[in-house]
């Protein structure tokens, strides 16, 4: 990208000039399984998230079904099948897919690409009837603004402000990607980033009672990328410099910004360097998970004699996940559980599980004085040798003790990062599971599995319209 212009007017030309050739046969998998992960949460989450009537009832009273579902500038509800406007296609598919906060992570920006930036780019493509090679590329393009916004603002300072990430950063990724597949030009996306500067935002009071705000979080962001990328289509003037102006987004949403970082941008690169989760919480956790889980397996500690768990994680997974401890140690809902290192600590060393099942069933348990114990028995801190490999890594350290032996655990890689990625069996396996308890058929199961894993191989009919058909064709009540 040249420098002779605003930041804006180059992201602009990297979202619409990267080309289908330039990702690798590497990329192209990558966003294949992000898909397919993504559509599984969208379809679980509807399912299962206590929040999901809500948001189903608040989209209904703003946007009618359309009677002909291939109707021409609308999109698919994943959850029914349903036609749509595509900003409400986006803002239900976009909320469900974080609603179990089981979806995607980018480690260095701290960021969840996938929810909005794929609840955007279906949307569009299925409005603008875009071939599969296209939204493909959007996907992988709206993965790398979504996290170079994300590294850009250094998380710890964002956090600080008190953002969430992927509300505010993946606005301007999902906006990228639909805007690409909604055939702007490059002064029309600049002009869409220039509107969304207005409409970035999302904050993390959301801990402070277990708000359902974090599961709207990226549906809301995909939802304004359609709305930006439909105004700027229509002539509307966006902002200039909304990213390094003086008003601009760096100023005001973080203490030490380095907008250096989006001019670096590699095509496909952040999507391969995204992990996808096995366990339906925190990604801060999930090393700390694993060395737990390893603990339950292999010493066959029993859950009454343990007298101290201690959890290393880094200084911005303490602030998520252990602060304040004696919150973190009394949750009283699903997403206070998620967010609570003493909860899953004793989750895993009383079930030696960490899954969406054993997730599910323990808000049944939470007063049971084992797990009572256990959360006031578990301490969360930093310390030198996790905080020194942060953000290149989440590393963890646990060590639990039962009075006799101290059993001690390093993590460097959580499972599910590119050094210890899903395989495609696993993927499908977490696919089924949630698409299942969302009432889809064995046979439709088969076929979205099939039509995500061959995204971009010019297969007909596109993925959009595969996947509306095998949603629609499954008879679910919830």
């Amino acid at each position: 990208m040249t420098t002779d212009d605003s930041l804006a007017d180059r992201l602009a030309r990297y979202a619409l000039e990267t080309d289908r050739s330039a990702l690798s046969d590497s990329v192209v998998d990558a966003v294949r399984k992000a898909t397919l992960d993504w559509t599984g949460l969208v379809l679980g989450g509807e399912a299962i998230a206590e929040s999901s009537a809500s948001v189903a009832r608040g989209v209904a009273a703003l946007a009618g079904s359309g009677d002909d579902p291939t109707e021409s500038g609308r999109a698919t509800m994943l959850s029914t099948g349903e036609s749509i406007a595509p900003d409400r296609a986006a803002l239900v598919n976009g909320t469900y897919a974080h609603s179990l906060d089981f979806d995607d992570t980018h480690r260095s920006s701290s960021s969840h690409p996938g929810a909005p930036v794929i609840a955007a780019a279906l949307a569009a493509a299925e409005a603008t009837g875009a071939a599969d090679d296209e939204l493909l590329a959007a996907i992988a393009v709206g993965y790398d603004v979504t996290c170079g916004f994300g590294r850009a603002v250094n998380p710890d300072a964002h956090y600080g402000r008190g953002f969430h990430i992927t509300a505010t950063c993946g606005t301007f990724g999902a906006t990228a990607a639909a805007g690409r597949l909604w055939g702007l030009s490059t002064s029309e996306l600049s002009a869409a980033f220039g509107i969304n500067g207005s409409q970035a935002a999302g904050s993390l009071q959301f801990l402070d009672n277990g708000a359902w705000n974090k599961r709207l979080h990226p549906g809301l962001a995909a939802s304004r990328a359609i709305e930006a990328v439909a105004l700027a289509a229509a002539g509307f003037r966006g902002a200039s410099r909304p990213f390094t102006g003086t008003h601009g987004f760096f100023h005001g949403y973080t203490d030490n910004a380095d907008p250096s970082v989006l001019d670096g941008l590699e095509p496909g690169a952040a999507v391969q360097e995204t992990a996808l989760k096995p366990y339906p919480c925190c990604r801060y956790m999930h090393a700390a998970i694993d060395g737990l889980l390893d603990i339950a397996a292999e010493e066959a500690i029993d859950p009454a004699a343990i007298e101290s768990i201690h959890v290393d994680l880094p200084a911005s997974g303490v602030t998520l996940t252990g602060e304040p401890i004696d919150a973190k140690r009394r949750p009283t809902n699903l997403v206070d559980c998620q967010f609570s290192m003493p909860f899953v600590a004793a989750l895993a060393l009383t079930e030696a599980d960490a899954g969406l099942r054993a997730f599910l069933d323990a808000q049944d348990r939470l007063d049971e004085p084992t797990m009572r114990r256990l959360m006031d028995r578990t301490t969360v801190a930093t310390s030198e040798s996790v905080q020194s490999r942060f953000p290149e890594t989440w590393a963890a350290s646990v060590r639990v003790n039962d009075g006799s032996t101290p059993y001690e655990r390093f993590v460097e890689h959580a499972r599910g990062e590119p050094e210890r990625p899903l395989s495609w069996s696993a993927i499908d396996a977490k696919f089924a599971e949630l698409a299942t308890a969302a009432g889809v058929a064995d046979d439709d199961c088969a076929a979205i599995i099939a039509a995500c894993r061959s995204l971009g191989a010019d297969t007909d009919p596109p993925i959009y319209e595969r996947l509306r058909g095998a949603v629609g064709h499954s008879s679910r009540s919830h």
